[in-house]
């Protein structure tokens, strides 16, 4: 059963060939979104949340094999998954002939996955390892254009940066004991890391050491918060005892969302909605 599962009264599977679906594979669950095409709004969300274990990856895509939904036939499809084999690079890179050595070297070899190369921000480029199993439970429902779930947060990133003259900050997006952090100063991408961290702790020692290394005022520069996470949470209460400007990030103002979206905080699935369907390619 969904853990949420907001659905507009609008919504009509046998209208799903004006919908596009935008699906979200996180470390302990999925989750995905429906926009209705001809109205320019978003009529459908679920989520699915797990125990996280070493079977998690299985559970997942058995539940995705089995939701009905997701079996639609759809205007086009696309997913975010989360993976820690990630790593960016400038556009300019010229020997792309060469980005299987490249992704090798950072990620190993492996038989059980594939690497794949896509368009980010800030001129740049992401390449990025996922299972086979993956890829094959999602071109089981017709989805072949994915993304790492990391070029959500650079995307967040460098949206505020082409709204304001001047942005640095940092953007934590939490996905279970996973921190994918974003950095930028004086709008230039500064870093970009996925940090494993086990303790609130960990993170907030991580956190810190940003600050001091990029030389940001703790007391003004913002840290914009992402992730399924409430504001209370444990983690967030202890980066607030050293870090004052903790602030969320919000739903993209280009499209129209159910009302029933309104029952949950708009930072828990900001990362679905930021990418323009425009921008569906690598």
């Amino acid at each position: 059963m969904p853990l949420i599962s907001l659905i507009d009264e609008t919504f009509n599977s046998l209208n799903s060939e004006h919908y596009k679906l935008t699906l979200q594979i996180l470390p302990d669950g999925y989750s995905y979104t429906m926009l209705d095409s001809v109205r320019k709004k978003h009529v459908l969300l679920k989520h699915f949340k797990i125990n996280n274990s070493e079977n998690s990856l299985n559970e997942i895509i058995s539940l995705i094999n089995n939701d009905e939904l997701l079996k639609l036939k759809f205007e086009n499809s696309r997913a975010f998954i989360f993976t820690n084999k990630v790593t960016i690079f400038p556009n300019s890179f010229s020997q792309k002939d060469k980005i299987s050595h490249f992704t090798n070297f950072n990620f190993g070899e492996s038989n059980n996955s594939e690497d794949f190369v896509c368009k980010s921000s800030f001129d740049s480029n992401m390449a990025f390892s996922i299972p086979n199993s993956i890829k094959e439970v999602l071109s089981s429902i017709n989805c072949t254009l994915f993304f790492p779930h990391a070029i959500t947060v650079i995307l967040e990133a460098q949206k505020e940066c082409l709204q304001k003259e001047s942005v640095s900050g940092i953007y934590l997006n939490l996905l279970n004991y996973n921190a994918q952090i974003v950095v930028i100063k004086d709008n230039k991408l500064q870093l970009f890391n996925i940090f494993p961290f086990q303790t609130d702790e960990d993170l907030c020692y991580f956190m810190v050491y940003l600050f001091d290394l990029f030389k940001f005022d703790k007391e003004n520069i913002p840290v914009t918060v992402s992730g399924i996470i409430q504001k209370n949470d444990s983690r967030i209460t202890k980066l607030e005892q050293f870090i004052k400007k903790i602030q969320y990030s919000k739903s993209s103002s280009q499209y129209i969302y159910s009302y029933r979206f309104n029952e949950i905080p708009q930072h828990h699935f900001s990362n679905l909605f930021i990418m323009p369907y425009e921008d569906n390619k690598w």
